[in-house]
């Protein structure tokens, strides 16, 4: 038997629209609800353009602030590039002054010399040194500060006028100016100071101004090296026994008997004058370890070690290879007839060089860092005085040269090829150090060689001496250019 579950009953007609009635009210508070979410999303959205319009706003002020701030900047870098012109105008107008007064100085003593010499008034002055030398120095260098100031001056215009500048430190012409007038002073005091002691007044060829500007440049050179360089740098070539004594080989031996040679070959002759070209190039071969040596082989790019260690080692030999060389070609050649004072030479090598040398080491030795800033400072007013020395030797070869034997002219550029070559190539397989050796080789010391002439009677030969010293520079300047570029490329591959 079966059993049958009772039908559910169905909802009756007020539930029905009571749930209507119910979901209805649901909707509209729904409806409600979205309406009132959308006027709030309106009321947001109107507060961001409202605070978009506000973000504009400050935005066009800012841009109207940045416009004033570059109006104001462009403003300053215009007042800015005004003062700096006005600067530059006042530096001009001061180098223009102080040009005019050493043109001004310069004539006043050149004319001032020329009325005492045309009113005869003895007053034991040497007119060669201070009309000549002085006066036309000081004017010359009032010109060349002039054309330098006005070339400075027309390019700081240019480079005002740049979009791109950057400040970068160059040289101070101030400084070379003043050094030059300090060196020519004491140039023209210290033999006026110390009187009748000097000997460049044997000299009629060297004024005293040249002379004591030259053992200035020495002294302040070799002191500046002992204060750059160490020990270590120093004895750079006695910690290469071979390099040394193929350095010795080219300068004491190779040099010297090449010269004998040269000079035998083209001064034999017969020309009038060949016997003090001879004299002059015999005691030059006689005397090695040229004070310049390093600043000349800086020149030629050489090993800066080598040519001062090179440098040290021939001045100390000079005291003793000299006096032999001079005795060998004394006994060989009858024209060659200067002896060797041994205490002048040692006396030469240790107050010009040994002397500042050491002082420049005891300083470096005390003052550690410092001495590297003073011996900077010294090598700048050396480098200065180097090339005022420079002029100074070429204006004196124009007078000197022309009084000089043709074949004496001939023979000087041979002889220093052939030590350039004998340098080169003993030098060994670094460029460097075959130039340091090629240029310590052919480099003679010609303030020996003057003091050695002069006290020996050999006045009339001191034009060869100064010929070898310009001569022998001009034919060298090619292979220290050639040097030079082949070291940089060494050092530089790429």
């Amino acid at each position: 038997m079966s059993s049958t579950e009772p039908p559910s009953p169905l909802p009756n007609n007020n539930e029905l629209a009571m749930q209507r009635t119910v979901m209805a009210e649901k909707r509209t508070e729904l409806a409600e609800n979205r309406t009132a979410m959308a006027e709030k999303r309106t009321e947001l959205a109107e507060n961001r353009t409202e605070l978009a319009e506000q973000r504009t706003e400050l935005a066009e002020k800012r841009t109207g602030l940045s416009i004033e701030r570059t109006d104001l900047a462009e403003l300053r870098t215009e007042l800015a590039k005004e003062r700096t012109r006005a600067a530059e105008e006042r530096t001009l107008m001061a180098w223009i002054r102080t040009a005019l007064s050493m043109i001004s100085f310069g004539f006043g003593i050149d004319r001032l010399f020329t009325y005492l010499d045309r009113t005869e008034t003895d007053l034991g002055i040497n007119r060669l040194t201070e009309e000549r030398v002085l006066g036309l120095s000081l004017m010359t260098l009032g010109l060349v500060t002039l054309v330098m100031a006005i070339i400075n001056h027309w390019t700081m215009l240019k480079t005002i006028e740049s979009d791109d500048y950057k400040y970068g430190p160059t040289w101070s012409q101030g400084l070379v100016v003043a050094t030059v007038l300090l060196f020519l002073g004491l140039a023209a005091f210290i033999p006026l100071a110390v009187g009748g002691v000097q000997m460049a007044e044997v000299f009629t060829l060297n004024s005293r101004v040249i002379t004591t500007l030259a053992a200035l440049i020495i002294f302040i050179l070799m002191l500046s090296l002992g204060a750059q360089t160490s020990l270590s740098s120093l004895a750079t070539l006695w910690q290469q026994p071979s390099l040394l004594r193929r350095s010795l080989l080219s300068t004491l031996v190779l040099f010297p008997v090449g010269a004998v040679v040269i000079g035998y070959l083209v001064l034999s002759g017969g020309q009038p004058g060949v016997g003090r070209v001879a004299l002059g190039l015999g005691v030059l071969a006689a005397a090695p370890g040229a004070p310049l040596l390093s600043r000349r082989a800086a020149m030629a790019g050489s090993n800066p070690d080598v040519a001062i260690s090179l440098q040290v080692t021939l001045a100390l030999l000079a005291t003793v290879t000299t006096p032999l060389t001079l005795w060998v070609l004394s006994s060989l050649f009858a024209p060659i007839d200067a002896s060797a004072d041994y205490l002048i030479i040692v006396k030469q090598v240790l107050l010009a060089q040994f002397l500042p040398l050491g002082l420049g080491i005891a300083l470096r030795r005390f003052s550690g860092e410092q001495a590297a800033n003073v011996g900077q400072l010294l090598s700048v007013i050396a480098s200065t005085l180097f090339a005022v020395l420079l002029v100074f030797a070429l204006g004196i070869s124009i007078v000197v040269l022309p009084t000089i034997a043709w074949r004496g002219l001939v023979a000087i550029p041979l002889i220093v090829i052939f030590g350039l070559a004998c340098g080169h190539f003993l030098g060994g397989p670094e460029i460097a150090v075959r130039s340091a050796v090629a240029t310590g080789t052919i480099a003679r010391n010609a303030g020996l060689a003057l003091f050695l002439l002069a006290a020996n009677g050999g006045g009339n030969a001191i034009p060869t001496v100064i010929a070898y010293v310009v001569i022998g520079a001009v034919t060298a300047l090619p292979y220290n250019v050639w040097a030079k570029r082949q070291t940089k490329t060494a050092e530089n591959p790429a």
